[in-house]
């Protein structure tokens, strides 16, 4: 039993431990309750959002809005029908004429136009034998799939004489939704195994591995429930299922195996069950909870972004680290009362070959071994790792942002392969537009203005037609005209469209965005186009960096400020923080921008890299490494504060804690890195990324560069203004004292 001193050192996070121990079968039921509870709400029905991929309160959006009025904004669902004979013959055009009237009058269709209700010439492809059926839907992002969802089967069965297919924003997303779902079931089926293994390596315990196996699995599926609840209120995206499951595994099972590793060693000295979880609570619970809010504050952080997907991703991503830390304060205590002595480091279930029986559970000779070669070497061993994490920033320079388009799906998905088709049977693609508003030109009385307007923007590099109501031009001439109405005399308001040379998303359309904006109108003007929301969305994201940055780096500079006590220690972490955030970035434009080693990048073309992607790569990999920051030095100052040794308090924290950092690491990357398997690209990206910058992390960053870094600081490591030495007394004996036994410093380690 403990004695009085370890009752003294109690503090709320042992109460709740104590309590959750103590009334382990209310937990533990509640817990089975609310599992199931949340299996039937995520079995719901729920539709899911694609997008938010645009910023919001752009120019390009306004501009967007103004298109809609006039039936030639971008359409939510593009249907390419094709025939043997010509879209104009009788046959073919009658059929074609009820299919779009058909559309027109469908549930949820705010508007039809096509070929054969308008004899735009763009609507129809080169060779003559195919056309566009370009569909405007009611609602938001979910309404308009859910729409997409019943129509499309309808119109193809209402035009067997006409071979359909589908691409669009609309039909992109359920598309996207079906194929999530699909890999999301296959990550989970290799993450559980692949965890499962690396933990029982990490335990020789099958016991001590079903722990965390379970808080991640209840973790993850109550944020998935509550996830499918908050699509109720707003938009979600629908990859957030995938990365809250991903992130909410890896984070349950690393918060979980510190809590009980240092559990299995308090268990070793002497104390019990009850006394032992405790005390694990008191030291490692606080690094978790200090944890997940760096985490929580990073992920916040990314709300500053005015794009719709980072902040569903954001959203997503808070939830997941609520019920982690929720998990781990809760039912680890309530796991130890009810498997007992299974779960005791002085009872291995069996032990590996190569894995010889060590005093102290925790305690890894190699990783000492390295710790001691670090430490004596500081310098080279701090140049070498800045070296690698530089070398992986440099990378950074190159990044080309993309907006998400039809190319996140597989190759054989018909939204990707209709966008490809219409892009080569038509002279002029709709996602080449760039479409201007000028809703105070009259075409009639300023014809000339009008005119004037068309032939400059016809002249312009990389601009292949431009049309008016007036006519069609090229190469600044007129090449066509057309009929105006007179009758529509009193009408303020007409269009201009551009129709680019190149790809929407290449450089020379980025320059003709520019180009056309910076061309004097007849009267006010409004551009809009996919090129055109790439250009503001970059604006806004570039804008938004500054902020994010600093709310992200100072609010983990103070959050470890207050946890450890030591001003330099939180200097480091964030500078290191930083440099993780560039490596992660780096490494994804070096292995998808440039190499392509899992296949073409997401949005764009194969030279680009979906904007939204480094954005949540950087936040994740600044907040994962920060967590195994806290733990290492948690370990690290508590054996500072007993022996006052900082090269001893260095080489403890490395001994303690390395074996650990190797398999959390290994269970975020198998979490992580099951998203490889998906077959939508940029859960692809986002996996193989993080995956390979937690590794480098775990080994290089908290084995070689943290301790070098330290040890170079010396003694500075732990200064920290007079408030911090006055308030050190009050927590020692909670950091020394473990119910009368040694504390993890008791141990020699220099």
């Amino acid at each position: 039993m403990a004695d009085k001193r370890t009752e003294k050192g109690t503090d709320a996070l042992d109460a709740v431990a104590r309590w959750s121990f103590r009334h382990c079968r209310l937990v533990l039921g509640s817990a089975a309750c609310l599992f199931v509870l949340c299996a039937l709400v995520a079995s719901m029905d729920t539709q899911w959002s694609n997008g938010g991929v645009i910023a919001d309160g752009t120019a390009a959006q306004r501009a967007e809005g103004a298109t809609k009025r006039f039936g030639a904004g971008t359409p939510d669902l593009v249907l390419y029908a094709r025939s043997g004979r010509p879209v104009d013959s009788r046959e073919v055009a009658e059929q074609g004429r009820l299919l779009t009237e058909l559309a027109a009058r469908s549930p949820g269709v705010a508007s039809a136009l096509s070929y054969w209700n308008t004899g735009a010439d763009p609507l129809r492809s080169t060779d003559g034998r195919g056309a566009l059926l370009r569909i405007d839907l009611k609602g938001g992002e979910s309404e308009t799939a859910r729409t997409a969802r019943t129509l499309v089967p309808v119109l193809r069965a209402a035009a067997p004489g006409l071979e359909l297919s589908v691409s669009g924003p609309a039909w992109i997303n359920v598309s996207a939704t079906d194929q999530a779902e699909r890999d999301l079931l296959h990550s989970e089926l290799f993450t559980l195994p692949a965890a499962f293994l690396v933990l029982a390596l990490a335990f020789g315990s099958l016991s001590a591995t079903l722990v965390p196996l379970g808080i991640g699995l209840i973790a993850a599926s109550g944020a998935l429930a509550l996830l499918a609840v908050v699509t109720r209120l707003m938009p979600v995206s629908v990859f957030a299922v995938n990365l809250s499951c991903a992130l909410g595994f890896g984070l349950a099972v690393d918060y979980a195996l510190f809590t009980l590793s240092r559990y299995r060693e308090e268990r070793a000295r002497g104390l019990d069950s009850e006394a032992a979880i405790g005390q694990s609570m008191s030291t490692t619970g606080r690094a978790v909870t200090f944890c997940a809010l760096t985490m929580a504050w990073c992920m916040a952080s990314l709300l500053v972004f005015p794009l719709g997907l980072i902040r569903s991703l954001a959203i997503a991503s808070l939830v997941v680290v609520g019920f982690c830390t929720m998990g781990t304060l809760l039912l680890v205590p309530a796991l130890v009362a009810a498997l007992s002595g299974r779960l005791d480091g002085t009872k291995l279930s069996f032990r590996l070959p190569w894995r010889p029986r060590a005093t102290h559970l925790s305690g890894s000779p190699f990783w000492r071994h390295v710790a001691v070669a670090v430490t004596r070497r500081p310098l080279l061993w701090a140049l070498a790792g800045s070296g690698v994490l530089l070398g992986l920033v440099l990378p950074v320079i190159g990044l080309r942002p993309a907006l998400m388009d039809e190319s996140i799906l597989p190759p054989h998905a018909e939204a990707r392969t209709a966008a490809e088709a219409i892009r080569m049977d038509f002279a002029h693609s709709p996602d080449r537009q760039l479409t201007v508003v000028l809703p105070r030109t009259n075409p009639v009385t300023e014809a000339t203005q009008l005119d004037s307007y068309a032939r400059h923007l016809a002249a312009l590099p990389g601009a292949a037609r431009v049309s008016t109501e007036a006519g069609d031009y090229a190469d600044g001439r007129l090449t066509a005209t057309r009929h105006i109405d007179t009758g529509g005399g009193g009408r303020r308001a007409t269009l201009v469209v551009v129709f680019a040379e190149d790809p929407a998303q290449s450089p020379r359309t980025a320059a003709l965005v520019e180009a056309v904006r910076a061309t004097a109108p007849p009267g006010p003007a409004q551009v809009a186009g996919a090129a055109v929301h790439l250009a503001d969305t970059r604006q806004a994201v570039t804008g938004a960096l500054g902020w994010w940055s600093a709310l992200m780096l100072s609010g983990v500079f103070v959050m470890l400020l207050i946890f450890t006590r030591s001003l330099l220690v939180a200097v480091k972490a964030a500078v290191l923080g930083g440099l993780s955030i560039g490596a992660a970035v780096g490494l994804m434009v070096l292995l998808f921008q440039r190499m392509h080693v899992l296949g073409p990048p997401a949005g764009g073309g194969e030279s680009t890299l979906e904007i939204t992607m480094p954005l949540l790569a950087a936040a994740l990999a600044f907040g994962l490494c920060v967590d195994y920051e806290v733990f290492l030095v948690s370990r690290m100052a508590e054996e500072w504060r007993r022996t006052r040794q900082n090269t001893g308090s260095i080489v403890f924290g490395i001994e303690h804690t390395g074996r650990l950092f190797t398999a959390a690491a290994l269970v975020v990357a198998v979490s992580m890195g099951a998203l490889m398997l998906a077959q939508i690209s940029l859960l692809v990206v986002l996996g193989a990324t993080i995956a390979a910058i937690v590794l480098l992390d775990a080994s290089i960053v908290r084995g070689l560069l943290v301790p070098a870094v330290m040890q170079l600081a010396g003694q500075a490591n732990w200064w920290a203004p007079a408030l911090r030495r006055r308030t050190a007394p009050a927590h020692r004996p909670v950091m020394t004292e473990t119910g009368g036994q040694p504390s993890a410093g008791d141990s020699k380690t220099m």
